[in-house]
């Protein structure tokens, strides 16, 4: 399996390119060179193969009017600053944008529920980069819509498709996605003002992971993040968000609204939870890509596939000086 530590792989991968190219003949390094400059090539034309037969998943969904926030929270905004001519430009854009860390697909950092925790400019690159794998509770949400997910679900799902890896990212499939961003469909609340009524009883219902399995997975599995189709990793009656507090509190991070569970495979993926990089965030907006790997839906700790290894090596061969 290829590690996730990029930066040190490609400075393994500089070194050796470095190496031999000092200690090769000019006549052979001329030759090599070609021969690296060629390779480029093949492998770009292999990469825009694989991303032309639709192998990376947007699993995000764009910021607007129609993005969903807590209720009680202000909405997203975008001010328009130019858009047109201007001065001696034949065009020119330019605008500003106000939102919320938490609503529409973003992370939770583990500050947001844990005092001394990791904020978004905290969080190691190579935690927001791992295996997916995806956890199908669907039927039992439809049957019933405060549905959480359990250990249960975990012990079987490990036992179709082998033991969770270290540091996957795990996503909570529940259906939800369907309903988003009609509000009452989503939230199961029409509100936008609060989520609580006059008893503090949430008015709020989807489904959610069970505290329980986050427990479960606490102790007994290394994940670096949790990521589900619904507003919350809680289910909506929650008021005390205890499985928040216990994955955050573990430094796990959460992703909420997440776009396209649907088309992530059970196994076989690789997922990139890039969130806007907030000094001092307990979250932020992300953009959320899985890179599907070629050989479809398999080993749970599979390499990443194909394309990514193309960038890779594309990217070490450049930062070579040819």
């Amino acid at each position: 399996m290829i590690g996730f530590d990029l930066i040190s792989e490609l400075n393994d991968v500089r070194t050796t390119v470095d190496y031999r190219l000092k200690a090769t003949p000019p006549a052979t390094d001329m030759s090599l060179r070609a021969q690296v400059l060629v390779s480029v090539l093949i492998l770009h034309v292999m990469m825009t193969s694989a991303l032309d037969k639709g192998e990376i998943l947007d699993m995000s969904y764009p910021f607007g009017e129609s993005t969903l926030y807590w209720p009680g929270e202000a909405s997203f905004e975008l001010d328009i600053r130019v858009r047109g001519p201007s001065g001696v430009l034949p065009w020119y854009e330019a605008n500003a944008f106000s939102s919320p860390e938490h609503g529409g697909t973003h992370i939770d950092a583990p500050s947001h529920f844990s005092e001394g925790k990791q904020r978004v400019d905290d969080i190691p690159v190579n935690k927001l980069v791992g295996p997916a794998i995806r956890i199908d509770i669907t039927d039992k949400a439809k049957a019933n819509r405060d549905y959480e997910m359990t250990s249960q679900d975990l012990h079987d799902w490990e036992a179709a498709h082998g033991e969770i890896p270290v540091d996957s990212l795990l996503f909570v499939y529940t259906g939800w996605g369907a309903f988003y961003p009609d509000r009452l469909a989503y939230f199961g609340s029409a509100r936008n003002d609060t989520y609580l009524n006059e008893r503090n009883e949430s008015v709020l219902h989807f489904p959610g992971v069970a505290p329980e399995a986050a427990s479960w997975l606490v102790g007994n599995r290394k994940i670096a993040g949790l990521g589900i189709d619904t507003p919350s990793i809680d289910y909506g009656q929650s008021t005390q968000f205890m499985t928040h507090q216990i994955l955050l509190g573990a430094n796990i991070y959460g992703l909420e609204n997440v776009a396209n569970v649907d088309k992530l495979p059970n196994t076989g993926a690789t997922v990139y939870s890039l969130p806007i990089t907030i000094e001092d965030g307990s979250g932020a907006p992300a953009r959320i890509i899985a890179v599907l790997d070629e050989d479809g839906e398999g080993s749970v700790t599979a390499s990443p596939p194909k394309s990514l290894l193309v960038t890779l090596l594309g990217f070490a061969l450049f930062v070579v000086d040819f």
